[in-house]
């Protein structure tokens, strides 16, 4: 069987936005977006373009954590105005813990944040409340937040590589992934309740 006869249409289609300048712009403003209020990380974007076309993962990848951190320092800067933007799915005991670690520590609190489950923004915000300088901010940021998702987009990379025979299953996968993501989500929500 060719190829083409075992792709799935719907994996065609995500592998040409992967390869495009609009796979580059998704995974930034995806990152961006996270880091600002959306509550989506943006290795749930990395998940479907990597996979769909891996010879683009490094590319999406960086692209989504340079967006992240932008993200992270616009909130940074609104939270320092008193501003700080809608932070859906997190709670109190998140916030909490931020603050804390943020007083304790400064910038450098953000190094909790991959395996904390506490979503990015929440560190964001109360680095800018704190003002404890935008750049220190955006170092501890790039090494944190932006070595997980570029670390996260390169596995994914290689998941596509693995898994190039299975194109045809693109569609039940992505399913898969939303939905585990879904129930990840709500786990952790449930757990800083």
């Amino acid at each position: 069987m060719s190829d083409n006869l075992r792709d799935s249409r719907l994996h065609r289609r995500a592998a040409r936005l992967a390869r495009s300048q609009w796979g580059t712009a998704l995974a930034a403003t995806w990152g961006f977006a996270e880091a600002v209020s959306w509550p989506v990380l943006p290795e749930v974007a990395l998940a479907g373009l990597c996979v769909a076309d891996p010879k683009s993962g490094p590319r999406l990848s960086v692209a989504a954590a340079a967006g992240s951190v932008a993200g992270g320092l616009t909130s940074y800067a609104l939270a320092e105005r008193g501003v700080v933007p809608p932070c859906p799915l997190t709670t109190r005991r998140m916030h909490d813990t931020v603050a804390t670690q943020t007083r304790d520590e400064g910038a450098r609190a953000v190094r909790h944040q991959p395996l904390a489950g506490i979503p990015y923004k929440v560190y964001a915000v109360r680095a800018g409340q704190e003002r404890v300088g935008a750049m220190s901010f955006a170092q501890a940021s790039a090494r944190a937040r932006g070595t997980r998702i570029v670390t996260a987009g390169l596995a994914l990379t290689a998941f596509g590589v693995a898994a190039r025979s299975q194109r045809h299953r693109y569609g039940p996968y992505l399913l898969t992934t939303g939905t585990g993501f879904a129930a990840a989500l709500t786990l952790i929500v449930r757990g800083w309740r």
